[in-house]
């Protein structure tokens, strides 16, 4: 019998836990969820016998090896800023690791030493990253082995609210780490648009979004992600004069979170200093050129260039910004202050659907005619706990175990879910689970453009 333990019993997990608990019989697999929280890991593994559910602080060392070393395969669900942690104990104890994150520098070198004693380390097995690593290879492939060139390569995704649930005028509820959602853009992002460099940088950002219509929704609008650049080497698309991947929202959205970045409500490195707690329009008026006689949302539209009657004041005045609500304790920085009322203001309620869409838009040229292929998802979600984005993290990862453990993945050599070894058995699993893309052929004169952002 093979015993799995899963680090973490967040909402992104929920799915996974329950694709584990449904298959323990037929798999023959034992399972073990460890989380801080016993509340939560009791609410996760409620209803599944063959579940069990531990409190556990993965920061102790003792505690971690002592989970680690009685199991076979881990999964973490942790942030990232954690992971390093349990791979170097799974490392030093022989255990298998997979994870959603990002593999950096740190983990792609545990993931080496790991290979080198059979170990079966791999991150980026999530949403984004994962499923959009291995949708957009699949696409890239084909096309490659049908002879064509590959002029063009764009791809949006982002995890959102379906219209019904729809219920704010900023048309956005956070359904995953809303941490991420707060420092979200941060940085300079860098594509390259028919051969020219684009650089953005982050005080332009979002105030640059461009409108965008997917799969046949005349509703939404991205903005380029931080670094499109890299997936150049990749992905395989050396010499490629257009290369962009970007964050889509609900039209609408991007204005008025550009009008919190100018406010500077997102710098999440300077603590407040002041020695009483504030309240929201003290601390607005705060960021703001002084004038007494005039109202803070007065001298807010003033100093964004907005009208008072502007969409974006509304959008700020709903989220409280000119109340007298306090903002909490003293001493956090402004994006601490911000997170705080967003997570209030932006939660799910018990019966919302969310909403995950990603996109892939790749112009080729073939026997002489330019062609465009672009392929969709559009994934919603049942209730406030089993959400689109916890299927879309946890399907690919509950797969990657079941594939792994059945011995269906012995080819894999990379730490990232790039080679069609293990990409096209998880995308056809993934199908299996009605998780598939809508694709359409067209031919196209030109290829598309996003152009500068930087204004």
């Amino acid at each position: 019998m093979k015993k799995i333990l899963v680090f973490g019993a967040g909402r992104s997990a929920t799915t996974l836990i329950r694709f584990l608990g449904d298959h323990t019989r037929k798999e023959q697999w034992q399972v073990t969820v460890a989380d801080a929280s016993g509340d939560l890991v009791q609410q996760k593994v409620d209803g599944y016998p063959n579940l069990d559910g531990v409190v556990a602080n993965v920061t102790s060392a003792k505690e971690r090896t002592a989970l680690i070393k009685n199991h076979d395969f881990i999964i973490s669900m942790l942030p990232w800023t954690l992971h390093a942690l349990v791979a170097k104990d799974c490392l030093r104890l022989g255990k298998h690791l997979i994870t959603a994150s990002y593999v950096n520098a740190d983990m792609r070198e545990l993931a080496a030493k790991a290979r080198k004693k059979g170990l079966f380390f791999m991150g980026e097995l999530g949403l984004d990253p994962g499923l959009d690593h291995m949708s957009a290879l699949r696409l890239i492939r084909q096309i490659k082995a049908s002879g064509g060139h590959i002029t063009s390569f764009h791809s949006y995704a982002g995890g959102l609210i379906a219209e019904e649930s729809d219920t704010n005028p900023w048309h956005y509820k956070i359904t995953w780490n809303p941490r991420n959602v707060i420092l979200a853009g941060q940085g300079t992002a860098q594509y390259r648009d028919k051969g020219q460099l684009r650089l953005v940088p982050y005080h332009h950002l979002f105030g640059s979004a461009m409108p965008i219509a997917i799969d046949g929704k005349d509703r939404y609008e991205v903005y380029a992600n931080r670094d499109s650049l890299k997936y150049i080497s990749m992905y395989g698309l050396t010499g490629i004069p257009s290369i962009m991947r970007g964050t889509v929202r609900i039209r609408g959205f991007c204005k008025a979170w550009d009008a919190l970045v100018k406010l500077g409500l997102t710098d999440s490195v300077t603590p407040l200093g002041v020695a009483e707690s504030l309240t929201w329009k003290q601390l607005i008026a705060g960021l703001l050129p002084d004038n007494p006689s005039a109202s803070v949302r007065s001298l807010c539209a003033d100093y964004l260039g907005l009208s008072l009657d502007d969409v974006v004041m509304d959008q700020l005045a709903w989220l409280g910004l000119f109340s007298d609500q306090q903002i909490g304790d003293r001493g956090l920085a402004p994006a601490d202050y911000l997170q705080n009322l967003l997570t209030d203001k932006w939660k799910l309620e018990p019966q919302d659907r969310d909403l995950v869409v990603m996109e892939h838009r790749i112009h080729f040229d073939k026997g002489g005619q330019s062609q465009e292929i672009r392929s969709s998802l559009h994934h919603e979600g049942s209730d406030q706990d089993k959400t689109a984005m916890a299927d879309l993290v946890g399907l690919p990862l509950a797969h990657a175990t079941r594939l792994f453990l059945n011995g269906q993945l012995n080819e894999v050599t990379l730490p990232v879910p790039f080679e069609p070894c293990i990409a096209e058995p998880i995308l056809d699993a993934l199908a299996g689970d009605g998780i598939t893309f809508n694709e359409t052929m067209s031919l196209s004169t030109d290829p598309p453009s996003f152009p500068s952002l930087s204004n």
